[in-house]
């Protein structure tokens, strides 16, 4: 494949770009978490379940110094389970893989797609199969920049 695609330092930003960055404190907080999964429509008792307690954080970042918290807005990436109002998880020091969901710079906007590569190109697609949102080509001639990963996301109810 022709195309090089690599994830940047948010440093590498320029600042006509406009992608606010917040600071999050990984915190020591710690949780239960029950080892068997649980039925949506029968009752089922936790408490019989439960193992040691563990770090959200520690199971969503990996890299504290290259991980940013952003929250989405739009629908295109609900049927990868990403929704409006929910946060992603982004890793900026790892290099993206075929399909890998990503958080990519397309001109002047940040985009979160999912990657697919192609010999000499690749394709940033949109996953919600209620919309029809247009595929973005990618090649040599494409202002883009791949800046993270996406490994893990959250919401509230």
């Amino acid at each position: 494949m022709n195309l090089h695609i690599t994830p940047f330092a948010p440093s590498k930003l320029s600042s006509k770009y406009s992608l606010q960055i917040f600071t999050y404190q990984l915190s020591e907080n710690q949780y239960n978490i029950a080892v068997s999964q649980i039925s949506a429509g029968f009752p089922a008792y936790a408490e019989n379940f439960k193992t040691d307690p563990i770090s959200i954080d520690k199971v969503l970042v990996s890299h504290p110094e290259s991980t940013f918290i952003i929250q989405v807005s739009g629908e295109s990436m609900t049927d990868a389970g990403i929704f409006p109002n929910s946060y992603i998880v982004v890793d900026t020091s790892l290099k993206p893989k075929d399909k890998s969901i990503v958080v990519a710079r397309y001109g002047d906007d940040f985009l979160v797609k999912r990657l697919h590569y192609h010999d000499d190109f690749a394709v940033l697609k949109a996953e919600n199969s209620l919309r029809n949102f247009p595929d973005i080509r990618l090649d040599s001639e494409t202002d883009f920049e791949i800046w993270g990963v996406v490994v893990g996301e959250f919401k509230r109810f």
